[in-house]
């Protein structure tokens, strides 16, 4: 098979810059580093602009960006509306020559994830460090006002298969927040010879108190969480198991998903407006498209389940990274349903729509088979692939939480590379 991975090579527009700083203590390219958008938005309509922020973080410090994007349209009824800016590379353009400074700090740690909670809430940002931490951050205050605290061992079997990625910041640990924003779900890592701890902690009327502590026997990593709603969520683990919960039970999954065939299960996300689709990403470079429904219909399947035998849960379709190049990343859109990004080890950035894939699928029929990656297939779910980093630097290697959506503008992509080099881009779509 035959596939034409740099078809889609055209932006909309593409701005990068190279940031400078005020205190060089440490080397920023040895610096682990996350990137995530603020959803705030201002229009500057005397000349074409929309302004946003851009949090980046690299080692204990976190930046705060300025940035804008053409503002392509006006309002209904307008009778000179903005025209598509083709080639725009601005963004940065008020950052120039001028050096970042800390906005917050979470001294003595290594931030590995950054979520952006709002301009109206007590805690702007939530932050998690390297070790499994926790930090909530807010406007004025350079340092945490809640913490939790985690210990975690320095080795793991998690970093120890990927080690092919030749990155040892790769984050072992990681949270996600309850639709409603209440509720946060972390994981983490207590060493090589015990369980790996899911904590549900508050994050409404007592931010950062302790929940619940739940072990996941039989794994010594827990490496993704996601909520699908307010409640229920799940948990990707180092024994290839997808485990879904729900907050309010006992400590027990309420169904299991276990996929041992493709490698080892390194990366998982849950569409952010459809709590039913969620993608898998293997280390051999496959990546694979389920509806949440099929497999808990597949798991509660009696007439298996007395014959003794394992149920047989099937994924929608199926995808792949060009070369087998192992899935490190994977994040679905804020703005759209059906689309989602996933990050190669080599620091490729694969933009794919399952909407095709979908409209292949009857989730009525229990019968159905799953869609191989054929050419056609490939071809239809692949949109856009972004190539920056890999091109620029044959060591630079992907890592997690280095790629972000922007929650508002439809599209919009940031991206930070091994080197620090920031890129926000807005592939064509023709």
């Amino acid at each position: 098979m035959i596939m034409t991975w740099n078809k889609v090579a055209n932006y909309e527009h593409i701005s990068s810059m190279k940031p400078r700083f005020i205190s060089r203590a440490f080397s920023p390219e040895s610096q682990q580093k996350s990137v995530a958008f603020s959803n705030e938005l201002i229009p500057d309509t005397d000349n074409g602009v929309l302004k946003t922020k851009l949090l980046y973080s690299q080692g204990s410090d976190i930046f705060e960006l300025d940035c804008s994007y053409p503002l392509i349209y006006g309002d209904e009824g307008d009778e000179n509306p903005k025209e598509p800016v083709q080639e725009y590379g601005d963004a940065f353009k008020d950052m120039e020559n001028v050096p970042l400074t800390t906005k917050w700090v979470y001294q003595g740690e290594t931030v590995s994830k950054m979520r952006y909670l709002g301009e109206e809430e007590d805690a702007n940002m939530i932050a998690m460090s390297k070790n499994g931490s926790l930090a909530w951050f807010t406007d004025g205050v350079k340092v945490p006002v809640h913490i939790v605290q985690e210990m975690m061992g320095p080795s793991t079997k998690f970093s120890s298969i990927h080690s092919l990625t030749r990155n040892d910041e790769l984050a072992v640990a990681d949270f996600d927040l309850s639709v409603d924003q209440e509720t946060i779900v972390k994981s983490q890592s207590s060493g090589n010879e015990e369980d790996s701890i899911l904590k549900l902690v508050d994050n409404d009327g007592k931010p950062s108190e302790v929940l619940r502590t739940i072990r996941v026997p039989g794994t010594t990593v827990t490496h993704s969480v996601r909520f699908l709603d307010n409640h229920v969520f799940a948990s990707c683990s180092d024994d290839n198991v997808i485990r879904f919960w729900d907050t309010r039970t006992a400590e027990k999954p309420l169904w299991s998903l276990c996929d041992p065939q493709n490698g080892s299960l390194t990366a998982f996300d849950v569409s952010q407006l459809s709590g039913n689709l969620f993608v898998t990403g293997f280390s051999t470079g496959i990546i694979k498209l389920w509806d949440a429904r099929a497999v808990e219909n597949a798991t509660l399947d009696l007439t298996h389940r007395q014959n003794g035998e394992e149920p047989i849960q099937k994924e929608i379709a199926n995808l792949y990274h060009a070369g087998g190049d192992t899935v490190v990343d994977l994040k679905f859109s804020y703005t759209t349903p059906t689309e989602f990004l996933s990050v190669g080890g080599n620091g490729n950035v694969y933009h794919w729509d399952a909407e095709y894939a979908l409209s292949k699928y009857d989730p009525e029929d229990l019968d159905f088979e799953p869609q191989e990656a054929t050419e056609e297939l490939l071809n239809e779910s692949l949109k856009f692939l972004h190539t920056g980093g890999s091109r620029r630097n044959p060591s630079a290697y992907g890592s997690r939480n280095t790629v972000a959506w922007h929650p508002v503008i439809e599209g919009l992509v940031a991206h930070v590379d091994p080197d620090t080099l920031i890129t926000t881009y807005l592939p064509y779509d023709n």
